[in-house]
């Protein structure tokens, strides 16, 4: 397991929620009878709402695994177990072997780290390589091999070449979060892993501390325009709950911070 860097991670963020549909009202309104000779009076509270009223989101991908549900933002502890987790990890053809992480309280600590339900992952579809060996919760495992199609997509897209290989510079680590102190990382869960840098088939590395530039409103050269679209769509297609790059903090100056927290964490939009 290599050395893990300080990845801080905010307190949760407001969610957003579709408003209640008024289709009932729209349809009440809309067959009202129209007769010339009755003057109709229609509550002026009601048509605007019903103007106003948006559709329902569509439906999430079935490759969305982060945590929408604002209900469970301040539960701290490991994540739960997924019970379909040996099934779906066969269909999304990842190669993985069992592991133990006992739910524990290291000694002159009050935080609880480990998981019920962790695995060694050996592999998705796209087949890329990690250096160190990775070891997640079962749903982590899902949304990386999500994030592997993501990347392959974006580095033929900019480079003509798929990526063979992601560097990281952790997953476990019993600890706190490093700029908020009192909060648990999800680090501590095995729930969260920090991707350092990406190699091209030709042997290129595309690194995060290199080519991101945060500084930078718009990215400058193809490495880090590559970045920087990739990390936005694992969060906008929800593949993490939390996605924290250099625009972030200096915390992430290296690396991106992938976790699936049960808070949202939008780390990656530039910020002067």
């Amino acid at each position: 397991m290599g050395v893990l860097c300080a990845c801080a991670a905010p307190a949760p963020t407001a969610r957003t929620r579709a408003p209640a549909s008024l289709q009932a009202l729209h349809d009440s309104v809309a067959h009202v009878p129209m007769l010339a000779d009755v003057a109709l009076t229609v509550p002026t509270a009601g048509v605007a709402d019903v103007t106003e009223a948006k559709p329902p989101p569509p439906p999430r991908s079935p490759f969305a695994f982060s945590n929408i549900d604002p209900a469970d933002d301040y539960v701290v502890g490991p994540p739960d177990d997924r019970p379909t987790c040996e099934d779906d990890l066969n269909a999304a053809k990842i190669k993985h072997d069992p592991a133990t992480l006992p739910v524990h309280t290291p000694k002159k600590s009050v935080i609880v780290c480990g998981a019920p339900q962790v695995v060694m992952y050996r592999g998705g579809p796209e087949k890329i390589a990690y250096s160190p060996a990775v070891m997640i919760t079962c749903t982590m495992a899902l949304a990386l091999a999500r994030f592997e199609i993501l990347v392959q997509e974006e580095a033929v897209k900019s480079f003509g070449k798929r990526v063979v290989k992601m560097h990281h510079l952790g997953t476990y680590n019993c600890r706190e979060m490093a700029a908020y102190p009192g909060w648990v990382s999800q680090h501590s869960y095995a729930n969260a892993i920090d991707i350092a840098d990406f190699v091209l088939a030709d042997g290129k590395t595309i690194s995060v501390e290199k080519f991101f530039a945060p500084k930078l409103a718009v990215a400058k050269t193809v490495e880090g325009g590559f970045l920087r679209t990739l990390a936005r769509r694992a969060y906008v297609e929800e593949v993490f709950s939390s996605v924290l790059t250099p625009f972030f903090d200096a915390h992430h100056y290296n690396h991106f911070h992938l976790d699936l927290a049960r808070f949202l964490s939008d780390g990656t939009e530039y910020s002067p």
